[in-house]
């Protein structure tokens, strides 16, 4: 990859580390966690309707429709709720770190259900990534149990997604149901904001600014960023994200949330990355 992808990359890294800090700052503003994901998802839905409504030209909404519910489903509306209930408890760099351990449990499917994907490195990276996350959210742990649970359900919910879509026949675009998933979400999401509509006029003015770059920016303009990049690096490349997203959450907390990285978070983070770089090498 060049200079310019690799600063792309970065980008990427950083908007999507943000999205837990403005996730953060929401909730400590007073926010609950299903309003800030029902008004994410309306304001991701109408910034990625003209790129869907483009692709819908050439691709067929019969065939995707099935994976635009599931991936709305399971990309979307289950790990943002997740993640918003556990940002109630969690600061910034947990809920990011925690998110890491994505494909760690993409690598225990994966040779779960297929032998071929087997092998003792990536079985390694497993059993260090679940050290990693039993220093971060064990019984000894100064990180609430339960909010960490929330996000290792919403992390597997973005395997199984991921997943998914690695196995889906060539003649879909996994672009487009992406974008599809994005409105699906929303969809789902809607009955909650009209729950909530009685307390918009509560809202600061400054939280509706985090909610617009938190849905527009963070959701929907990070993932157009990082399908065109996909395209030119490849997926291999693309998924160094999983490294950076933790450095720039955690970045961000210690800036704006005066975060403090304790010794525990530290070796938690260590061991989960370490598993990461395991689970994923690519054997030779």
């Amino acid at each position: 990859m060049n200079t310019r992808d690799f600063i792309v990359l970065l980008l990427v890294s950083v908007l999507w580390g943000g999205s837990f800090l403005f996730v953060r700052l929401l909730v400590l503003d007073g926010l609950e966690p299903l309003q800030i994901v029902s008004i994410r998802m309306q304001l991701a839905a109408i910034f990625i309707l003209p790129f869907f409504l483009n692709k819908l030209k050439k691709y067929s909404f019969h065939d995707h429709g099935f994976s635009f519910v599931l991936i709305g489903i399971l990309n979307t509306a289950l790990p943002f709720t997740l993640f918003s209930y556990a940002s109630l408890k969690l600061g910034a760099g947990s809920l990011s770190i925690l998110q890491a351990t994505v494909p760690i449990l993409t690598a225990l499917l994966l040779f779960s259900l297929y032998r071929n994907e087997f092998s003792m490195k990536k079985l390694a990276g497993v059993l260090l990534g679940f050290a990693g996350l039993f220093v971060l959210v064990g019984p000894s742990s100064s990180l609430d149990t339960f909010s960490g649970i929330l996000c290792v359900v919403a992390s597997m919910s973005y395997a199984v997604a991921g997943i998914y879509l690695a196995k889906t026949p060539e003649k879909l675009s996994n672009s487009f149901i992406g974008m599809g998933s994005i409105i699906v979400g929303a969809i789902i999401m809607l009955p909650f904001l009209l729950n909530y509509t009685s307390s918009f006029n509560t809202i600061s003015s400054t939280s509706w600014l985090y909610l617009a770059l938190l849905g527009i920016i963070n959701t929907s303009l990070a993932y157009v960023i990082f399908i065109k990049l996909i395209k030119r690096i490849g997926p291999i490349n693309a998924s160094y994200v999983t490294y950076f997203v933790p450095l720039s959450s955690i970045s961000l907390g210690i800036i704006f949330l005066d975060e403090v990285i304790t010794t525990t978070l530290g070796i938690g983070a260590l061991m989960i990355l370490s598993g990461v770089f395991l689970s994923n090498k690519q054997e030779n």
